[in-house]
């Protein structure tokens, strides 16, 4: 029985946005000169003074997508670590097992109807499937990812996390951000590594994800580590995403670390009112401590 829960883009979107960015880095050189940076490394621009940019761009921003062996090669993204850990080795016995659970499922769904199928606990489907690689990886995963919650509450630790998420460490010094999802100008906003460092640490808090409510799936707390901020009205609102992508061969077990463009413009722009700014040219402002490059 085919399954088919795909959540990465197409491959039509996915080419879109890579064309869409390599267009915005090119926008952005003639905006403020440099020259563009080809490669997929964290730097996108160089100026003449040697200043490295990361340029991002769009709704949601990829992060990063990290294979197992580069995750256990960092410095502090490793606590993700034991999250990848959670999976099997072999790609094939967890797709195998993927696959008799929501079949499982989907059959009780036709069989019983959706409130029935709600009712069916995971301990008594436990039972039914025997051993399976795929709902032990979803367990395992609720039982690691509270360890990376509990090291990302310590500002210090998040500070150089997001660091080496957001900048590779020392590679990049300056964030370019196109606003076309929170003022809408598709002005370019330029941050330095500091401000957006101290910015997202003070306003941002992690949170584990809550079970998911997909009758035909097993439903499990835990399987994302979410970064959240408070809203005026007292609520709360993701900015970013960390997951384990297992839905192809080539990036199974990876790290995916997602953010949302709005948020962090929102953080940057509206709760920092003391951060002074600098119109460089008519579609160009930077921001504190990134107005020394100008």
């Amino acid at each position: 029985m085919e399954i088919n829960r795909r959540r990465a883009p197409s491959t039509e979107i996915s080419k879109k946005k890579k064309n869409d960015g390599h267009q915005n880095e090119i926008d952005v050189v003639n905006l403020i000169g440099g020259q563009v940076i080809k490669g997929t490394q964290k730097g996108d621009l160089k100026d003449k003074n040697g200043n490295v940019f990361s340029i991002k761009s769009g709704k949601k921003w990829q992060i990063l997508l990290y294979s197992y062996k580069r995750i256990s090669n960092t410095k502090y993204l490793k606590i993700l670590k034991p999250c990848l850990d959670s999976f099997t080795e072999i790609y094939n016995d967890f797709l195998l097992d993927r696959t008799k659970c929501i079949a499982y499922k989907e059959n009780y769904l036709k069989q019983h109807g959706k409130i029935k199928t709600k009712l069916l606990s995971n301990e008594l489907l436990n039972e039914i499937l025997g051993n399976n690689t795929y709902v032990d990886a979803k367990r395992n995963l609720a039982k690691a990812t509270p360890d990376v919650i509990d090291k990302l509450k310590d500002k210090n630790y998040l500070n150089k996390f997001l660091g080496e998420a957001i900048f590779n460490n020392e590679e990049v010094s300056f964030l370019i951000i196109k606003d076309s999802t929170y003022k809408k100008d598709n002005s370019h906003n330029i941050f330095s590594k500091e401000d957006v460092l101290e910015t997202l640490c003070r306003e941002i808090t992690p949170a584990i994800s809550k079970a998911g409510n997909v009758p035909q799936d097993y439903n499990v707390s835990g399987q994302k580590t979410l970064l959240r901020y408070m809203k005026k009205n007292g609520g709360t609102k993701n900015i970013a995403e960390i997951e384990v992508r297992t839905d192809s061969v080539s990036k199974y077990r990876s790290i995916r670390f997602n953010m949302y463009s709005r948020d962090v413009l929102y953080l940057l722009l509206e709760r920092n009112n003391n951060l002074s700014s600098k119109e460089i040219n008519k579609n160009v402002i930077a921001y504190g401590s990134a107005i020394k490059c100008f």
